[in-house]
């Protein structure tokens, strides 16, 4: 299944594959920020049977791995030879110094260079959708003016944003030529149908609904007691007394989906993506996959029939909306 990727006229697969984890384990700021025991074999096979499958919009990131998620996407699209069938949308903003601290790349001249940096691990002459990665920033002006600099030389198609924050997709809206916007969504964090989701589809804004499964948690394979390698990102979920009661909140909220999901003939996984889906302003989901195995079982949910009205009210009901 395919829709139209906002004012672009992209006709892209409604479900993609976000490649967050294939960048593997990092630390940044001393906490870890990625995912561990990555195979480099096995990001390569997730990502040639997502071809195989007809999945044809890829997102990563320059922060991913530092760059070895771009590499690995870039290489294995080449050597599949389907560079011309697919959409790479990336991203650019953060970076890192030698002590391991974020850093910002915020000026035009350090994003024109992240692009060009970007287009060679991509193995590409130009990136399709170049997004700005940054929470927030007050410097959008510099982040538009080398994003039309890069669109006039060819490197880049079109431009968005990565945000949760209304107020940043209105400033990068603020020439009319915003693509895309990138923001979390899924049934634990419904934040963007408040206000981006109706933003973009009055706007003609391609929406990508990031962390459809909310990092696992929407899987249903956790349990109180579950534990996270100490490099793996997660375990931020169990830092704090406020994020674990945070967590434990949410795994109470999933398995009062399971019966619903259950009762539909779905998996966990597949009923949050289908969920996502039902939005008629969403038009990518990008569920990250590690392996083959992942990518089949979240394509799969796009093939699923529609949710019903009866399927929909009983997620308001086990949410706690009604």
């Amino acid at each position: 299944m395919e829709r139209v990727f906002g004012k672009t006229g992209w006709r892209v697969t409604e479900i993609g594959l976000g490649c967050w984890q294939f960048g593997g384990a990092i630390t940044l700021d001393g906490r870890p920020d990625g995912w561990p025991n990555i195979r480099d074999e096995d990001s390569v096979a997730a990502i040639q049977r997502a071809v195989e499958l007809g999945i044809n919009f890829f997102d990563t990131s320059d922060q991913y791995g530092w760059g070895r998620s771009e590499e690995i996407l870039g290489r294995t699209l080449r050597n599949l030879g389907v560079r011309e069938r697919v959409y790479i949308a990336t991203k650019v903003g953060f970076g890192v110094d030698a002590a391991g601290r974020r850093t910002f790349k915020e000026t035009r001249a350090e994003i024109l260079a992240a692009c060009d940096a970007s287009l060679r691990r991509l193995q590409t002459d130009r990136i399709d959708l170049y997004q700005c990665h940054l929470w927030r920033t007050e410097r959008w002006t510099e982040f538009l003016d080398a994003f039309e600099q890069l669109q006039k030389a060819g490197k880049i198609r079109a431009y968005g944003v990565s945000t949760n924050d209304l107020d940043m997709v209105q400033r990068f809206d603020e020439r009319r030529a915003l693509a895309a916007v990138q923001s979390n969504y899924n049934l634990l964090d419904r934040r963007a149908e408040r206000e981006i989701l109706p933003y973009c589809r009055a706007r003609g804004i391609a929406f990508i609904a990031r962390g459809p499964l909310a990092m696992g948690k929407l899987s249903g394979k956790y349990r109180l007691d579950s534990t996270f390698h100490p490099d793996d990102i997660r375990n931020r979920w169990l830092a704090t007394p406020e994020a674990r009661a945070a967590y434990e909140r949410d795994l109470a909220l999933v398995e009062r989906l399971r019966p619903v999901a259950d009762k539909a003939g779905m998996t966990l996984a597949q009923l949050a993506i289908k969920f996502v889906l039902q939005h008629v302003a969403v038009s990518v989901v990008i569920p990250g996959a590690r392996n083959r195995q992942q990518v089949e079982q979240n394509f799969a949910a796009g093939v699923l029939p529609p949710l019903t009205p009866e399927e929909r009210a009983a997620i308001e009901t086990a949410l706690g909306a009604n």
